[in-house]
């Protein structure tokens, strides 16, 4: 694999993991709001970056259109369920579950995109779960409400559904458009998409609950660093590496984010790590090495 790909992923990697940290320090903010802020911050500096760019986005096709709309509404739900999960289920759950996307992935490029998976691919997929499983049982969960904790569980595994949706949809996308003009697209769609499920829900469910303004600057700061480390950089690696490598290496590959996270909790939180993760730390390792072996698109990278 060329070595520009393996660095990407790796940045990828170390900035998805510092998702966890982010969110749990913009303690005040309902979980609503810290999705619509990741996403509005991030398309607007991307925005920003394009009035600057001398190589204007070309014409995007309806059907490539239609499809980031897609695009964008599964990673809105992927953002809703799963940092809601957290406020239901303890960490280890949430983890375990929302990390099962290799699954989905690999079952929707059968059912279809009509893809075969090699059986490189069907052993990471296992390995890379089982690790993921084995790093969050590592966790102490704090003791939660058994109807809320199996509502937790749902929203963590929709999560990972939606997640392998939006992986899916870039596959196919990006092998026609840019990174750039990608995930510009794509997150401006997701924000827009975010703004509206935020104005409906604070008069619905929020009960006139302003979910803008009013949180500590503390909350505001995380949550910028969120949309500018794990979405701009840990996203966009992702969907960057999607027009290189086959959705179900790139799910597998995300797998490292437990891995960073139990690494970032430790220095932040010190939050020990134990043998189980140790254990499940390995299993990654080796589903990502195995999957390597048919997990690109392409040889040559021009982007």
């Amino acid at each position: 694999m060329n070595f520009k790909i393996i660095f990407v992923l790796i940045v990828g990697i170390i900035s998805i993991s510092l998702s966890a940290i982010f969110i749990r320090m913009c303690s005040d903010m309902p979980s609503l709001s810290i999705a619509v802020f990741r996403l509005v911050i991030a398309s607007s500096i991307l925005i920003a970056v394009s009035f600057f760019k001398k190589n204007k986005f070309k014409k995007i096709e309806k059907k490539d259109f239609r499809l980031m709309v897609l695009g964008g509404f599964f990673l809105a739900f992927h953002l809703i369920a799963w940092i809601t999960s957290l406020k239901y289920t303890s960490v280890a759950n949430s983890v375990a579950l929302v990390t099962t996307n290799p699954v989905f992935v690999g079952l929707f490029s059968v059912l279809f995109l009509k893809r075969r998976l090699e059986k490189e691919i069907i052993l990471g997929i296992f390995l890379s779960v089982l690790g993921s499983f084995l790093i969050s049982r590592g966790y102490s969960g704090a003791s939660i409400e058994t109807a809320n904790h199996v509502f937790g569980d749902i929203l963590a595994i929709l999560g990972a559904v939606f997640a392998s949706g939006y992986l899916l949809i870039g596959s196919i996308v990006r092998e026609r458009i840019d990174t750039f003009e990608y995930i510009t697209v794509i997150y401006t769609i997701t924000s827009v998409i975010l703004v509206f499920i935020s104005i409906f829900a604070s008069f619905t469910i929020f009960k006139g609950q302003n979910l803008f303004f009013g949180f500590s600057l503390k909350s505001y700061f995380f949550v910028f660093l969120l949309a500018v480390v794990s979405q701009l950089l840990g996203h966009t690696s992702f969907n960057y590496s999607l027009k290189f490598l086959k959705p179900d290496f790139v799910a597998i590959t995300i797998l490292g984010e437990p891995i960073g996270a139990s690494f970032f909790a430790y220095v932040f939180f010190g939050e020990k790590v134990s043998l189980i993760q140790v254990s499940g730390m390995i299993l990654i390792f080796l589903a990502v090495i195995i999957s390597s072996k048919k997990g690109t698109r392409v040889e040559e990278i021009v982007d």
